[in-house]
């Protein structure tokens, strides 16, 4: 009985292997490592992921850099209005303070920010104030405006 069971087991390996087209030590020495092909796919998936990355981070890095110009320039006209407002509402626009001002440059981070000034009178006791700062980045114009209205204090 010992003797059928073996050539029972052999008929079947027989059969199992010819069914699949290997053997044994056909399937034991394909795993050893990596196919050439199967390294460039994988080189190829990493290098398309760090590349992703690196464009995410170059893109992150100039819209960090236009905030800071917007806000630099978001300063520059604040502290203009803030001046403005402190004078006297009959000092604001009157011939001694021209509606226009010449157009003031500063130099900040690199940049150089031109700031004008326009100033309306809407009636005897009210005038709007508006500063518009312009600056070049990137090859493009850039420019923020911000405008206030004053009126003159009981």
């Amino acid at each position: 009985m010992a003797k059928e069971g073996i050539l029972l087991d052999a008929i079947i390996n027989l059969w199992y292997t010819s069914l699949l087209g290997y053997n044994k030590t056909m399937i034991k020495s394909n795993n050893k490592g990596f196919t050439y092909i199967e390294l460039v796919l994988a080189m190829a998936i990493i290098a398309f992921i760090v590349l992703a990355f690196s464009q995410l981070f170059l893109r992150t890095t100039i819209s960090v850099k236009g905030m800071e110009f917007q806000t630099l320039a978001y300063n520059f006209a604040g502290d203009k209005m803030e001046e403005i407002k402190n004078e006297t509402f009959g000092g604001i626009g009157n011939p001694w303070h021209p509606a226009i001002w010449e157009a003031e440059v500063q130099p900040m981070a690199g940049k150089n920010f031109t700031r004008n000034v326009r100033i309306s009178s809407l009636a005897n006791s009210l005038k709007r104030v508006d500063i518009e700062v312009i600056w070049t980045e990137g090859g493009q114009n850039k420019s923020i405006e911000i405008s206030s209205l004053i009126a003159e204090k009981w």
